[in-house]
């Protein structure tokens, strides 16, 4: 007969693994994850409400209550980033146990942007690449802490987090696109109507244009970061639209 410590032994083990083999309760799943990452990521919306610059950003509940307190105490100390019915894009989403991040062009923080960080990872952290520390001057957008009253749901749909988020942020783009349209140059808004690049658009307006690039490539030519965006047309023909510093210099096509 076994020894009863050995007994012990082997039934401490069956319950560690037991425990290893079962996922935490309420935790995000890895399929689940990718697929917002996925989808979401780079998604442009409409902001509903005025958002401040800083770290913090605002918190939501996922009842739809913003926390009015913080908002306040954020657009008193850090000023206004985002107005009503400005178009932004989300540039990096961040999972935990019972909250959801999600910046906001750039997430009102000083670091590079989001279009310098290409890779996107499911793993440990599961987030946007970290980026290089960038000019200060440069930090724009901000956050939506989305705070779940219990766990964040383990099968998380990008159509459900979407839902969370509508109070804050519109995703329809039937209702935010001619808001876009109308923010921009007149030659730039025909531009757009017409599904065109032009020479000094930046990102932002380029996918308002031709929607996401098929492939993007970034170097760095006489010690300036250049990026290609490349869009595959009919036939053989494709397009390569040439970023400077967030802005269009060169558009080809082949």
């Amino acid at each position: 007969m076994l020894s009863l410590s050995i007994m012990i032994q082997r039934s401490a083990i069956a319950v560690l693994l037991a425990t290893l083999a079962v996922p935490a309760f309420g935790q995000i799943n890895r399929d689940a994850r990718f697929e917002i990452l996925r989808t979401v990521l780079a998604e442009q919306a409409s902001a509903r409400i005025v958002l401040p610059f800083g770290n913090d950003g605002i918190e939501l509940s996922d009842t739809g209550q913003v926390n009015q307190e913080k908002l306040q105490k954020s657009m008193k100390e850090d000023g206004a980033s985002i107005q009503i019915e400005q178009v932004v894009t989300v540039t990096e989403i961040t999972f935990d146990d019972d909250k959801i991040d999600v910046e906001l062009d750039n997430g009102g923080k000083n670091k590079k942007s989001f279009w310098d960080r290409i890779e996107v990872g499911v793993g440990a952290g599961d987030r946007t690449v970290s980026p290089d520390r960038d000019d200060p001057s440069k930090a724009k957008g901000s956050k939506i802490v989305l705070r779940f009253a219990k766990k964040v749901p383990p099968d998380l749909t990008p159509d459900q987090l979407k839902q969370f988020l509508n109070p804050v942020l519109d995703f329809d783009k039937r209702n935010f696109l001619k808001t876009g349209l109308e923010s921009l140059p007149p030659e730039y808004q025909e531009a757009v109507k017409a599904k065109e690049a032009r020479i000094g658009m930046d990102r932002a307006t380029v996918l308002m244009a031709m929607g996401r690039p098929d492939k993007r490539i970034r170097e760095k030519v006489d010690g300036v970061d250049r990026e290609d965006w490349i869009y595959n047309q009919r036939g053989l023909r494709v397009q390569f639209v040439t970023f400077e510093q967030d802005v269009v210099v060169r558009i080809r096509q082949f």
